[in-house]
This record gives structure tokens, C-alpha cells and sequence, in this order.
């Protein structure tokens, strides 16, 4: 009698093999059983062993390994046997239990969201649960986390979610149902500032585009009539973009906007958010905000300086700082900073430079109060344009094109006079609307400084049939037939013909 000993035994599976043969016999024949989806020859590609081998303990350990590690199966058993017809010969048996199949997935007590959202969410992020694919505990849980995230957007950070799975008899699925307690809409409560002296409680909450309630502006007040929906990302981006930036844009430069306190009560809210509509229970989040303002700061001096100490800039450097909105003295703006930044890539943008790269640096002066900016200029290289040409153009011919565009092959490229010429395109209205960024290939030539410019076209329906008829006492009955293209043989002119049959 052959004896058997337990060897391996990871999360229910088992390991079982034959003691006594190790380094005597040869596999006979390798078997699966229990594989219903997953082919033979498909597990027979992930393991080593084949018929023929000697018998190794290592090898089938590292095989019912290799086995486990798919994450196909819940159970793993690898049982070797005896031949029937020569004791020299074992056969390998790998016992497997495959993990079910997800047949539906139901979402149950779900109102604020839809289920396409869902599916939009779990796709964004990478959950893998989906219709026919493995039961799998990770995926459940992740998805919990997603769908408690997205419910959280829309106001409800007190949704339960209760994931359940039914098995079909009839074969080795689950039907799987998250059901939903949604629960109150979280809205936004009272909004109150601590350390603010630039700026009344008023003002910061209008600088919160996201969380400020729906109001009807008054004279000297304004009346609020609804609260928003409370959304933790966004009152992160309200205290960045809203408040920080106010403070920045009037010469707190080291405003610092801590973070805020949050606190969950009990509220009366409007019934189905419509005022005057009655008053149900509800729950709010009052939030309270730190900030310490600092000083205010003014503008300094200017430099615009090239970022490699060894070459000079391009364009006059006196003409560069007179571009800068902010002169000395000014109080200091980082909206203005932003916007100067815009405004050198288009200047330069007008003279070839299409990779050029602005670096602002700050020096701050506190005796004075004051800061100094130096402005870092890589200009990049010059590109004039070797060639321009079209696709998706089957009937306007290029000429029509090319006679809308104010830069020409062996011109400068100038990003200024491309986008007015996209803007004359886009008037012709001879194709779908032409986006200045992403209609345009464009292939540089570094070493000798050009470019080649390949813009995407996607031609509208030129044609137009109009069919009309009626009846008169005076005229008796007639049709009336129009015909107009305003492409005509893609010249970019304008064909009517229009005729008329009647009695009379």
C-alpha cells in the first residue's frame, strides 16, 4: 500500500503526495479534474511537469504553486496515485474547484446615482468587476470602497452598503446584489472663518464656488434660499483655488489655509429641496476654517533673464518686462503672475518659438515687504514651416483650405496666426468644428529647425433637399422642388436650384 503525506495546505488547499516514490518512478500521465471553463491544455501550459518525467516532489510543489497563484481556482488538491499497470509509474491528479462565475450584479436602494455611473466609476478606477467575470472577495471590497466614494460626491457619507451573492444550482455562478441604504444628503451647514482680517466671513464664502449655498443678492446682504450638496474634494479645491487664491490675488503671498474642521449635525431640511415645501430631517456638516493671512506683499524689481547663462534672449528684453501687468509698487497678484505666463508663450508662440518654457522664481524681501521676480526664460528653437497638409478632406479641395490659412511653407511658424486661421475654417462651416490642439500633427525637425504640419479635417453634409406642394384656387395644385450644396465640387462655392410644377 501506498502511503500518503500532507505537505502543502494554503487557504484550504491541499497538497498530498506519494512519500515512498521520490526519485524511483516516472509520471505516467498528468489528469485535471473539476475544470469546467478553464481548458486542459491551458492549465497543462502553466505547470512543468509532463508525462515522461521523472517524479519530483520540487516539481509538482512548484506545478500546484503555479496552480494556486492564477487565482482561478478556491481549491487545489494535487493527489499522486499508483498505476494500475506498472508500480515504476505514478499518476499525477490536480483536483480543482474553480472560483464562480459572476452572472448579474444588481444594484438595489440606489436613488442618487445611476447605474451607468457606476459602471463609469468601477471602469475609472480599475475595480475589474464586471458581468462574467470571477468571484473574487478583493474586487467586492474594492468596489464597496468606490461605490461609498461615489455616493459620497453626491451628499451621502452615511451610506451603508451590504454586499450579498446567491449561488445558481445549475451551475457553478452567483448572482451578486450591493444593497444600498443611501441615507440622509449630507448639505453643507454653517461656514465660519477663524483669523481673517483682510477679509469679511461674507466675502470668503463667495470666493467658494462650490460650497456657498444658492442665494438672491439684496443690497447690502443677500438672502440664502438652498445649501449645495457637501463634497469633501471640492471644498479642498474651494480652499485652494477659492480663498488661497483671493489672498494671493491681493498680496498675502503666505496666506495658509488650514485644514478646516468638520462637524456632523442633525438638520431640518427643505422637503425635496424645494423651499416653502415643508421641512424633513437631514444631516449637515459645519465647517470651520483656520487661516493665517501673513503680511501683504508688493510688487519688487524684474528680471527676465535667459535660462542658459550663455545665451541671450531672443526679443528685446525691455519689451518683455513692459508685457508684465504688475510694476513696482503694485500689490502683488498671482492671477497677474499666471496670466504674464500665458501671455510670453503667445508672444513668443508668434515667432517660431514653439517649445518655449517660462520659469517664474520669487525672492522675497520681508524688510521691505516686498517680491522680487525673476523670470526664466528656454526659448527652445526657432521651427519655420517646411509643409503644410490635410486628411480627412475628400471633397473640399486644398486650395479652399489653404486660402483660409495666414501662414504659408517657408513662413515662421506662428502659433497666433495658426489659431486665427483654424477660427476662419471653423466659419466656412465646411467641417466639424476643428479643436486648435488636437487637430494639428505636427512633426519637428530639430536639427534643421521646421516643422511639418498635417491638420485632420472630418467633412460635414454639404447637400441639402427641400420638397414642397400645395393646392390653390387660383393656381390649382403644385410641387415645389430646392436643391443646395455649399461645397460646390469642393471649390467652396454655393449651388441652388429650385423649381416648381403646377397645373398652371
Amino acid at each position: 500500500m501506498i502511503g500518503y503525506a500532507v505537505l502543502l495546505n494554503v487557504g484550504g488547499a491541499i497538497f498530498a503526495t506519494d512519500a515512498s516514490a521520490q526519485g524511483t518512478t516516472v509520471i505516467e500521465r498528468i489528469d485535471f479534474v473539476g475544470n469546467r471553463r478553464v481548458r486542459k491544455d491551458t492549465l497543462q501550459a502553466r505547470i512543468f511537469s509532463r508525462a515522461g518525467d521523472p517524479y519530483n516532489e520540487e516539481s509538482l510543489r512548484r506545478d500546484f504553486q503555479a496552480l494556486w497563484n492564477t487565482q482561478l481556482f478556491e481549491d487545489v488538491r494535487l493527489v499522486v496515485e499508483p498505476s494500475p499497470t506498472n508500480p515504476d509509474r505514478r499518476i499525477v491528479v490536480f483536483e480543482l474547484k474553480e472560483r464562480p462565475v459572476i452572472r448579474r450584479i444588481r444594484y438595489e436602494g440606489i436613488h442618487s446615482i445611476s447605474e451607468s455611473d457606476i459602471l463609469d466609476r468601477f471602469k475609472e478606477k480599475k475595480v475589474g468587476l464586471t458581468v462574467e467575470s470571477q468571484f473574487d472577495t478583493t474586487r467586492i471590497k474594492k468596489a464597496d470602497v468606490v461605490l461609498k466614494e461615489l455616493l459620497g460626491e453626491r451628499g451621502r457619507q452615511f451610506a451603508q452598503i451590504t454586499p450579498e451573492y446567491e449561488s445558481i444550482a445549475s451551475s457553478n455562478a452567483v448572482i451578486l446584489t450591493f444593497r444600498i441604504v443611501e441615507g440622509p444628503k449630507v448639505k453643507v451647514g454653517k461656514i465660519l472663518f477663524t483669523g481673517n482680517h483682510a477679509f469679511s466671513d461674507r466675502k470668503l464664502i463667495r470666493a467658494m464656488r462650490h460650497d456657498r449655498p444658492y442665494s438672491i443678492p439684496l443690497y447690502f446682504t443677500q438672502l440664502n434660499v438652498l445649501s449645495k450638496t457637501y463634497d469633501h474634494e471640492k471644498l479642498i479645491e474651494d480652499l485652494e483655488v477659492g480663498i488661497r487664491g483671493l489672498y494671493q490675488d491681493n498680496g498675502y503671498f503666505k496666506a495658509v489655509i488650514s485644514d478646516p474642521v468638520l462637524q456632523n449635525v442633525d438638520s431640518r431640511e427643505n422637503r425635496y429641496g424645494i423651499p416653502l415645501a415643508g421641512k424633513v430631517p437631514g444631516k449637515a456638516v459645519n465647517i470651520t476654517i483656520p487661516i493665517e493671512e501673513g503680511d501683504r506683499y508688493t510688487m519688487g524689481t524684474l528680471k527676465v533673464v535667459s535660462s542658459d547663462p550663455d545665451k541671450s534672449l531672443s526679443l528685446k528684453v525691455d519689451a518683455l518686462k513692459n508685457a508684465f501687468p504688475l510694476k513696482t509698487g503694485d500689490v502683488f497678484s498671482a492671477s497677474k503672475v499666471r496670466r504674464a505666463i500665458e501671455d510670453y508663450s503667445k508672444i513668443y508662440g508668434q515667432y517660431g518659438f514653439i517649445d518655449f518654457v517660462p520659469q517664474p522664481d520669487t525672492e522675497i524681501d520681508e524688510a521691505a515687504k516686498r517680491i522680487n521676480m525673476t523670470m526664466r526664460f528656454d526659448e527652445g528653437k526657432q521651427y519655420y514651416v517646411r509643409r503644410i497638409e490635410f486628411s480627412g478632406n475628400t471633397t473640399t479641395r486644398d486650395k479652399v483650405i489653404r486660402r483660409e490659412l495666414l501662414i504659408d511653407e517657408g513662413q515662421l511658424f506662428n502659433k497666433r496666426a495658426w489659431e486665427i486661421s483654424i477660427l476662419r475654417l471653423n466659419q466656412l462651416d465646411y467641417f466639424d468644428r476643428i479643436e486648435p490642439e488636437k487637430a494639428v500633427d505636427i512633426k519637428r525637425n530639430t536639427k534643421q529647425g521646421t516643422v511639418d504640419l498635417n491638420l485632420k479635417l472630418k467633412e460635414k453634409g454639404k447637400q441639402s433637399i427641400g420638397l414642397n406642394g400645395g393646392l390653390s384656387g387660383l393656381a390649382g395644385g403644385f410641387v415645389g422642388l430646392t436643391y443646395q450644396t455649399n461645397n460646390f465640387l469642393g471649390l467652396g462655392e454655393t449651388l441652388s436650384l429650385s423649381g416648381q410644377f403646377g397645373e398652371r
